[in-house]
């Protein structure tokens, strides 16, 4: 007994494998949202970036199932029987031309679409009107003829800066020097219906920088710089992680962009600001008296030298001086080369910091010889002490300090450490 297939079935296979790609797009929205389609819902860019995905994948299950259906029903249809003899097909000219102009429609098509949706993912958007008040000659300005701002121009400008293994994040604040911006490691704090550009860079190796609802993803090289945006439209914890292999610790360098409103960023960021003040003003103060101090001992002992040469029995004092000297290294660091004050990180009793970025020296430091309080310091790597990251403290002392004034530096941490 034959079995014959009537070509309704055929269009019954095509409109199942229709039903069945529009079925699997269905979930994408939210289950299966980072499964099927790349993470939305944070910032316009993303979502741009996840519809224009879900269009070109439903277009292309379209296709798959369409085309899959129909060869299937093909192949029930005409299988082999016995004592049939098949007919001699040479082509079907209208057949294959329909193909060959589907597929170059579905091209187009699928352009077409892409460049629609390219300008909302490429150019920022001006910011809202609950947004932050941002100027056009104030703070808080993007600058660069390669980054795009919105039409407007204004824009929350933030340099993204990678390193093994955190990010760092520098808030523009228009005086073109970076030494006294707000800054933040790990955590970005942004003010929701603000469009925020960011300048992408790496200080070490490639990194990539990837929050997946607020956009794609965007590498970090070093010497060069990317560009991106995105506008967060409600408070809340957006988590992301470095999507470019940069080491043994790549796992472990996450991100996190936090929006709150322009009301609490404001706090925020006056806070941080005031804390770079406050910082600044001591450090000057305490710079002023440790150089008086030495310009005092250096006297004092240039007398002493003086009374030695002269045949009496003074002696020179010169660990006071170097002591002195390492003080105000600790305390004020050395602006002229960009060496940072240690004691912005760190507690020690004895200069009377209390910073909290880095271990209590205090403790860590305790019994430790001069040799690894000397290590520590030009190679920060070398010696991490436990629950602290690594490249969290800079690694160019080397370069921005002389060998004798590292020496004064280690001189007046053992001292004040060990009591010597």
């Amino acid at each position: 007994m034959r079995v014959h297939v009537r070509l309704p079935r055929a269009r019954s296979a095509i409109a199942l494998g229709l039903i069945t790609a529009a079925a699997l797009l269905l979930p994408a929205t939210s289950a299966f949202a980072g499964i099927i389609a790349p993470e939305g819902g944070g910032s316009p860019n993303a979502d741009a970036i996840r519809q224009l995905y879900l269009i070109i994948f439903g277009l292309g299950c379209i296709v798959f199932f369409g085309v899959g259906g129909l060869f299937l029903v093909t192949i029930y249809r005409y299988r082999a029987r016995k004592g049939a003899v098949p007919a001699q097909i040479h082509g079907n000219t209208r057949l294959e031309i329909g193909w060959t102009l589907g597929a170059a429609a579905l091209l187009v098509l699928i352009a077409v679409v892409t460049f629609i949706k390219l300008p909302t993912i490429e150019d920022p958007p001006n910011s809202g009107a609950t947004g932050l008040p941002l100027t056009s000659n104030g703070s808080f300005i993007a600058e660069g003829a390669s980054q795009k701002l919105p039409p407007n121009g204004k824009s929350l400008a933030i340099d993204v800066n990678g390193q093994q293994y955190v990010w760092r994040y520098t808030y523009a604040d228009g005086d073109k020097i970076n030494l006294n911006n707000v800054f933040a490691y790990q955590e970005m704090v942004v003010p929701i219906n603000t469009t925020v550009t960011l300048s992408i860079r790496s200080q070490d190796v490639a990194h990539s920088w990837w929050i997946p609802k607020l956009g794609g993803k965007f590498d970090a090289i070093p010497g060069y710089t990317n560009y991106t945006w995105f506008k967060i439209s409600k408070p809340g914890l957006y988590t992301g992680q470095c999507a470019e292999l940069c080491g043994r610790n790549h796992a472990n360098m996450t991100a996190q962009v936090r929006a709150v409103t322009p009301t609490q960023f404001e706090a925020w960021y006056a806070n941080q600001k005031g804390n770079i003040i406050a910082a600044d003003k001591l450090a000057a103060v305490q710079r002023t008296a440790l150089n008086a101090q030495a310009a005092k001992l250096a006297a004092k002992a240039k007398a002493q030298n003086a009374a030695a040469n002269a045949g009496t029995s003074a002696t020179v004092a010169p660990a006071a001086a170097a002591a002195a000297a390492g003080k105000t290294l600790f305390v004020a660091g050395n602006p002229a080369t960009g060496a940072l004050a240690c004691g912005a990180c760190h507690t020690l009793s004895a200069a009377g910091t209390a910073g909290q970025t880095g271990p209590n020296l205090d403790t860590v430091l305790k019994t430790k010889p001069a040799s690894f309080i000397l290590s520590s310091i030009v190679d920060p790597s070398k010696n991490i002490a436990k629950g602290y990251a690594d490249h969290i403290m800079p690694n160019t002392y080397g370069k921005t300090l002389t060998k004798n004034q590292i020496a004064n530096l280690v001189t007046y941490i053992d001292n004040s450490v060990n009591g010597k």
